[in-house]
């Protein structure tokens, strides 16, 4: 064996070595390439582009049942707009009376400055003001 046959061996292990090496990379790209397009079909783009008719019945169901929500939410939107637009009927049922309607009420009867002070919350002012307005338009209307 000479010089030139050792260097020979030398440069064949060498190429094998780069030629593993640019195996395994190739290996390795190819598997990174085949994880994102297994990823991608089974994502919901992929499955609507697919011609599997499982899937693509399935992306079928969900985008009608989409559209049917947003008829609803098309509706209730409308709905909305059309309460918003009506006025509110004044609720005259449920209205309570003043608590000075009840000392007027009370004072034209001929109850007292303490019953006026105890029942309606007045004070002895106001509870003497009412018998004056409005006890005396009682007694004028009875003349």
């Amino acid at each position: 064996m000479n010089i030139l046959d050792s260097d020979i061996a030398y440069l064949v292990i060498v190429a094998n070595a780069l030629l593993l090496a640019a195996a395994a990379l190739a290996i390795l790209r190819f598997s990174s390439q085949y994880h994102k397009m297994r990823d991608f079909w089974r994502s919901p783009t992929g499955a609507a582009v697919a011609d599997d008719k499982a899937e693509s019945a399935a992306v079928h169901n969900l985008l009608q049942a989409t559209a049917r929500l947003e008829g609803r939410m098309a509706a209730l939107q409308k709905q909305v707009e059309q309460l918003a637009k009506t006025p509110e009927a004044p609720v005259r049922n449920n209205v309570r009376p003043l608590p000075i309607d009840n000392a007027v009420r009370m004072a034209r009867s001929g109850a007292s400055v303490d019953d006026l002070t105890r029942t309606c919350g007045l004070n002895i002012g106001e509870a003497r003001l009412m018998q004056q307005l409005h006890a005396r338009r009682a007694a004028t209307a009875s003349a």
